[in-house]
């Protein structure tokens, strides 16, 4: 069954269905950084809306076709190299900096929760807003040409769209600043599975059955050990900005923890703005 408020969920680019103890949440496009605060509400939504009895959440990138405004939106041979539709002297940065909080918040907690397992499931390449999705979950499936590709430092935005850090934990800082900035090839799946990002390397018609099998495994155990596991093998450690919990439901208050990386978007996002209306005027 779809979770209540699924039609708001659909319209700001992710679907959500609920079937007993395994959510389903798919994101539709590719996103651009005006989409982020609907995304991020869509998402902590959902998981605010999962009870108790949901224990795995599967978060599929890349296996729908984008609507046809976001397709419009990218050229021809590949990605796009602004990360705005439109100029960006038009975009309000005060709402950016806003949404980039909100999907940013709405990520921390899918990586806090003790009590669900999420699992990515890569279908293709996918860029800076399936990046940060598939790098705040637990586990990740990668179909055999999948591959994550940030773009958005291109277009003079901080890449990855709120991940950078969590990015840098998990494939090494030198990867990631040569993924998100160098303008190399995509961090396809051989080398996700080599760096220990991508658990599973499937081909991509077997997705789905690797999934299942996976989602098997994890309902195996019963919940108290799964949260007990997750715990303990996260502990208690930094992930990004945030504080994995030791228990489910325990509030990591990272509230006063730096906050770099909105800091960094904020900076990014001004000077991109600037420079646009500078050019605008002159």
């Amino acid at each position: 069954m779809a979770v209540p408020a699924a039609a708001e969920s659909a319209a700001a680019g992710l679907r959500v269905e609920v079937v007993g103890p395994v959510a389903t949440i798919r994101l539709s496009g590719s996103g651009d950084p005006g989409s982020l605060e609907g995304l991020g509400s869509a998402l902590d939504d959902a998981q605010r809306r999962m009870g108790g009895d949901v224990r795995v959440a599967v978060l599929r990138v890349g296996d729908q076709v984008p609507p046809a405004a976001d397709t419009a939106a990218c050229p021809p041979g590949g990605a796009r190299n602004a990360p705005f539709p439109s100029s960006p002297a038009r975009v309000d940065p005060a709402s950016l900096i806003e949404g980039y909080r909100v999907w940013r918040e709405a990520l921390d907690r899918l990586t806090m929760r003790a009590d669900l397992i999420s699992i990515a499931a890569v279908a293709e390449v996918t860029e800076d807003v399936g990046t940060a999705l598939v790098v705040a979950c637990d586990l990740r499936i990668f179909a055999v040409d999948a591959g994550l590709r940030p773009v958005w430092a291109r277009g003079g935005l901080l890449p990855a769209a709120g991940a950078l850090t969590r990015l840098a934990d998990l494939i090494g800082w030198s990867r990631a600043l040569d993924l998100c900035l160098a303008g190399g090839q995509p961090l396809g799946a051989a080398e996700a599975a080599r760096l220990g990002l991508a658990q599973r390397l499937v081909p991509r018609p077997r997705l789905d059955d690797e999934v299942d099998t996976v989602v098997a495994g994890l309902l195996a155990a019963s919940r108290a050990v799964t949260v007990e596991v997750k715990a303990l093998l996260r502990g208690a450690r930094p992930v990004g900005r945030s504080v994995v919990p030791t228990r489910a439901g325990a509030a990591a208050d990272h509230r006063d923890l730096p906050d770099a990386e909105g800091e960094a978007w904020a900076r990014t996002l001004f000077d991109l703005l600037d420079a646009s209306r500078g050019i605008a005027a002159g």
